[in-house]
């Protein structure tokens, strides 16, 4: 939306410019555009920062809830075999519990 405004400011400026100041009219608005690309780029990247963090405080209390109902395998950790472990057994109990309702509802 930010650079969409402006680009149309851009153009109604360039629309209202006389001609032998276009050229240094169009230079100041390109320098103007990349810092407002770059303000984005940077927004961005603080955005997906906060993203990353905020994801790995879930799997912090994720594990911690975990590890507290005595479920074997969980402890808080950042190393990415014990996660991709810890992944895998949440994958396997709910493979179990899947198994466990449907027999469930066959007998039913």
């Amino acid at each position: 939306g930010l650079k969409q405004e402006l680009f149309h400011r851009h153009k109604e400026a360039q629309q209202c410019c006389r001609p032998h100041n276009l050229p240094l009219l169009r230079a100041a608005q390109q320098q103007e555009m990349e810092a407002v690309e770059q303000r984005i780029r940077e927004e961005q990247r603080m955005m997906d920062e906060k993203i990353v963090l905020e994801l790995d405080q879930k799997v912090i209390d994720q594990q911690s809830t975990l590890e507290k109902a005595g479920v074997s395998g969980f402890y808080i950790t950042t190393n990415p075999q014990e996660l991709t472990l810890q992944m895998n057994l949440l994958e396997l109990i709910r493979k179990l519990q899947q198994k466990e309702s449907e027999s469930e509802a066959a007998f039913s």
